[in-house]
């Protein structure tokens, strides 16, 4: 199977509602040999905020994000997907990329008509080198020169562990050089910790994780929680009933007699704190998992020793009716999200059945003049109302007037922040940071923040009339 490392560069650190505006990827074999490269760019979608901060951070300028000279994101989306099919099966790595970049791939594959599980679905598997390197500066400490913010604490940025380890990365935030440091710290990985990148390969699958947890009484399981990196030596519980990919683990540093007695309401306020006895492993999302004779300077293992944390797993495991007690506890600390209005929060309210999948596939090989009828006949209302804005993005003249008149004025108060549940970026909000960020700016990063300002406040004018065309 081959690996392929990406990144993205977006309008922003929303994975509903900011964009993709440069992708770039990178295919390599098993040794990281490189077979081939992608990379594209697109135009801003009309309805989209691009944050000021991330426009600073990225380097984009004002005038590149309408330059008609680029796609559309309609059309970057399809070539896309066509690179990354045609290299599939493979394992995709990215950096912070299931937390991150996964989510907005996926958002752009759903918006545009297509099935949003690309990265893990059809042989397909997913993993992420910030994981990896969490693990291993926790597992193998001396390994990575991992460098500290100005607060003290390490700073896992690609750019800031790349460089701290050798790499030259020429353009900061810039897709191509992301997916080459990727590269470059996946290496020198390989050559100085092998075991850590064979478990690292082995659980990008879900059937590995499955199976391993199940069948190991005790394994080492790091992670990241509140902001902070952290190991355990656990053992499996329960695996989630309403999600089937989630697994709940037991810290067997928590003496599970510590809990025994407790009431409902006291386990869920214990569960809760501080260390934490129950995690969460998800199947489907590479967690860093390894033997338990990595885990020999963990302070539970130091502390208590492998053969009491044993003895713990076996009275866990041997008392089926505590367990459900655990599990229900941390269940009822779990948050449930309401239904959401907006299209972007939905993508997850249910699979697209085979039937509107074979529709999707129908609308993008059709003439334009013809999708509209098979939009009509999607089951899924979340696909058609997707449908009917792609066709207004990509040929407006092909709706009613009043349709396109419609379109237009929504997009107008959804840029304005008009209407209620308003959790995106609207164009007053930015205008606000990007004026706090013109005070003290000199030189070249005054002329870029002058221009995005005035690209923002141009864009806030026109929003303004065409939010009146329903009036």
């Amino acid at each position: 199977m081959s690996l392929v490392f990406y990144d993205t560069e977006t309008t922003g650190t929303d994975v509903f509602f900011d964009q993709i505006l440069q992708f770039a990827a990178i295919r390599t074999d098993e040794d990281l040999n490189e077979i081939d490269r992608f990379k594209v760019r697109c135009r801003l979608l009309p309805h989209v905020v691009p944050a000021p901060g991330a426009m600073r951070v990225n380097g984009i300028k004002a005038s590149e994000l309408t330059d008609p000279a680029l796609p559309s994101h309609y059309e970057m989306v399809r070539s896309i997907r066509a690179k990354l099919l045609s290299w599939s099966p493979a394992l995709f790595i990215g950096w912070n990329s299931i937390a991150f970049d996964e989510g907005l791939v996926r958002q752009a594959l759903y918006k545009t008509l297509h099935n949003p599980y690309l990265t893990n679905s059809n042989g397909s598997t997913r993993s992420d080198g910030m994981l990896m390197t969490r693990a291993c500066n926790i597992l193998a400490p001396d390994v990575l020169n991992i460098p500290t913010d100005c607060s003290g604490r390490k700073a896992f940025g690609l750019h800031q562990v790349a460089g701290a380890n050798g790499f030259n990365h020429g353009p900061k935030h810039d897709a191509v050089a992301d997916a080459e440091a990727t590269i470059y710290l996946c290496r020198f990985l390989i050559e100085k910790q092998p075991d850590i990148w064979s478990s690292f390969m082995r659980f990008s699958t879900k059937a590995a994780v499955t199976t391993y947890i199940t069948e190991e009484l005790l394994f080492t399981f790091c992670g990241f929680s509140r902001g902070e990196p952290f190991t355990c030596v656990a053992t499996a519980i329960a695996q989630n009933e309403r999600n089937k990919a989630e697994w709940y683990v037991y810290d067997l540093g928590v003496h599970p007699n510590s809990l025994l007695t407790l009431s409902p309401a006291e386990l869920a306020v214990r569960l809760n704190e501080v260390p934490q006895p129950i995690r969460v492993i998800k199947s489907n999302a590479a967690p860093m998992l390894f033997p338990t004779e990595y885990a020999t300077d963990i302070c539970s293992v130091r502390e208590t020793g492998l053969q009491e944390l044993e003895l713990r797993a076996k009275a866990l495991h041997a008392d089926a009716a505590f367990c459900a007690r655990l599990v229900s506890a941390f269940q009822s600390l779990r948050e449930e999200y309401p239904a959401s209005p907006h299209i972007e929060r939905q993508i997850y309210d249910g699979f697209i059945d085979r039937a509107d999948e074979q529709l999707m596939g129908a609308f993008h090989e059709a003439e334009w003049p013809r999708r509209r009828a098979i939009v009509d006949k999607l089951q899924d209302l979340r696909l058609r109302r997707i449908g009917v804005q792609l066709i207004h993005l990509e040929r407006p003249a092909l709706l009613a007037e009043g349709i396109r008149h419609e379109h237009i004025a929504a997009g107008a108060k959804r840029l304005l922040g008009q209407g209620e549940d308003i959790v995106w970026l609207t164009l007053p909000k930015a205008i606000e940071q990007m004026e706090e960020m013109l005070v003290g700016a000199t030189g070249q990063e005054l002329k870029f923040l002058q221009e995005h300002h005035n690209f923002l406040r141009e864009r806030h004018k026109q929003a303004l009339r065409d939010a009146r065309i329903d009036a």
